[in-house]
């Protein structure tokens, strides 16, 4: 009887699976630098194309197309508004100039717009400066309108102002492209309202700015909750009119005065000298890991380099803007993964130095030390992710670009560092010395 041959399996060598694997790496890290630091055209006209997205001094690249810089580092527009009183025979007073500049700043901050500054000049006039890119899109009108709004009757009369509004917001609708505006109530704006509405079920209400209709909803029902929602705004105007119900009216009225391009808030020459230095700091890091960690240390640089790329590109992605805002956002998640990697080297390293491989030292820091700095970042991204969904201001633009650095952070701490390192270590050996500048402890 014919026995069965029996196939002899092949064992693939550990170093060629590790080669293979970082060689991959490698060139999509080398690749998506590339393409960061010059862009690329995806059709031969060039019509279409991925235009640059990581930060240099070159002028001639196209990264400030996706990163747009805000009024911090790019050209502003500066507008000069005078302000008159709000009653013929009346002056503009000290007091009521200083509220117009902190009712100013809730509204641009508010509108989420990239840098800009609000300032005095001289007895009745005020000066702002914004980023030029697409500030004439939308600004004026958010400035000048004194921003009375009031909820009225069908004979006119008002019966509620943004004086009893405690929070207001703006959200799409995803099923027709329209925005709708939300508000909530104090105590006594819940009362007045839930009595309104119930008076004038089956009656249309009207949402005035200035004393002018916006909008005429219908009432169907009496709304007693406190809190209510306006549907079918564009995005412009649901952005203006909650900005308005969410910071009140200007104690004066501004008219424009004069109009021009200006010089970036922090200076001609701040954007190049804030890449510049970033550039060194993170250099400097880089040196540090090298010298002390050696080979390992060339992952972890390896790292930063992928966190980096991934999270300008990210930026750029979602609008975020080349504005101090990004800027912080970017640093604050980049030290943060500086940070879980010392953590967890400097675990790895102490039980080199006691005499343990570079494998059982890794998978020690990972279950012991290393779990701070990966717990610390989890947590920063929950609690990132509630301040998106509770603040629509500044707060809220530097928390989504820091919220996406924090998520490459936790995929670059947890996977990323295990799989490099761990390759690195299958095709360069577990030598101690490749990993750590120190000797072992003297038992």
């Amino acid at each position: 009887m014919a026995k069965p041959v029996q196939q002899q399996k092949r064992n693939v060598n550990p170093k060629v699976i590790a080669a293979v694997t970082l060689t991959v790496v490698l060139i999509a890290t080398i690749v998506a630098g590339i393409l960061g630091l010059t862009g690329m055209k995806l059709d031969n006209q060039g019509l279409y194309k991925l235009l640059a997205w990581i930060p240099n001094p070159s002028q001639q690249s196209t990264w400030r197309d996706a990163l747009v810089p805000g009024a911090d580092f790019g050209p502003t527009l500066e507008m000069t508004l005078a302000a008159a009183p709000v009653t013929e025979g009346e002056a503009v007073t000290g007091a009521q100039l200083n509220e117009t500049l902190h009712i100013l700043q809730q509204r641009f901050d508010y509108g989420g717009f990239s840098g800009f500054r609000v300032e005095r000049l001289g007895e009745n006039q005020v000066l702002v400066r914004l980023p030029l890119s697409g500030a004439r899109d939308q600004v004026y009108e958010q400035i000048a309108k004194r921003g009375e709004v009031g909820f009225a009757t069908p004979s006119g009369e008002v019966f509620l102002t943004a004086d009893h509004i405690a929070q207001a917001s703006y959200i799409e609708d995803i099923n027709n492209g329209t925005y709708a505006i939300s508000f909530k109530l104090d105590a006594e704006g819940k009362r007045i309202f839930a009595e309104k509405t119930t008076e004038l079920i089956g009656q249309n209400m009207s949402l005035n700015v200035d004393g002018v209709q916006v909008d005429n909803p219908g009432i169907s029902q009496p709304l007693t909750e406190g809190q209510a929602s306006l549907p079918g705004f564009s995005q412009e105007q649901a952005l203006i009119y909650a900005t308005l119900m969410q910071s009140g009216p200007l104690p004066v009225k501004l008219t424009l005065e004069n109009q021009q391009e200006g010089a970036p808030l922090y200076g001609t020459d701040a954007q190049n000298t804030v890449i510049i230095v970033s550039a060194v700091i993170a250099l400097l890091m880089a040196l540090y890991f090298l010298v002390r960690y050696r080979l390992g240390g060339a992952v972890a640089v390896w790292l930063m380099v992928i966190q980096l790329i991934a999270i300008w590109f990210l930026a750029a992605l979602t609008r975020a803007g080349f504005t101090l805002i990004t800027l912080a956002a970017v640093c604050a998640s980049f030290g943060l993964l500086v940070y879980a990697l010392m953590i967890l080297y400097n675990g790895t390293k102490t039980d080199l130095d006691r005499g343990r491989s570079i494998r059982q030292a890794v998978k020690e820091s990972y279950t012991g030390i290393g779990r701070v700095p990966i717990d610390v970042l989890a947590g920063l991204l929950l609690f990132s992710i509630i301040m998106i969904i509770a603040d629509k201001g500044q707060i809220g633009v530097f928390m989504r670009t820091f919220a996406l650095g924090l998520l490459v952070d936790l995929v670059l701490a947890t996977v990323g560092l295990r799989l490099l390192l761990g390759q690195t270590i299958s095709l360069f050996g577990s030598r101690t010395s490749l990993y750590t500048s120190a000797r072992k402890e003297v038992a």
